[in-house]
């Protein structure tokens, strides 16, 4: 399952949760049903911030698409 970020409407409240994607959580700050979910961005890492050895790739894991050991491949 994905991990997604709502807001409540009633509360204001923000948070991540496990779900699938036609399920709507309950709020766990005032247990609201009335959740909206939010847009995430993946942003690619910063100079200097996460290299191949941090990401997984050089330790047998699935490389994310802007990891350094993909540079090249694409």
């Amino acid at each position: 399952m994905p991990l997604y970020a709502y807001r409540c409407n009633d509360c204001a409240h923000e948070f991540e949760t496990l779900s699938r994607f036609d399920e709507t959580p309950a709020c766990p700050g005032c247990g609201g049903a009335h959740v909206e979910r939010q847009l995430s961005l993946i942003a690619r890492p910063a100079p200097g911030g996460e290299t191949a050895e941090s990401c997984g790739a050089m330790s047998g894991g699935t490389p994310c698409a802007s990891c350094p050991a993909l540079a090249g491949q694409m």
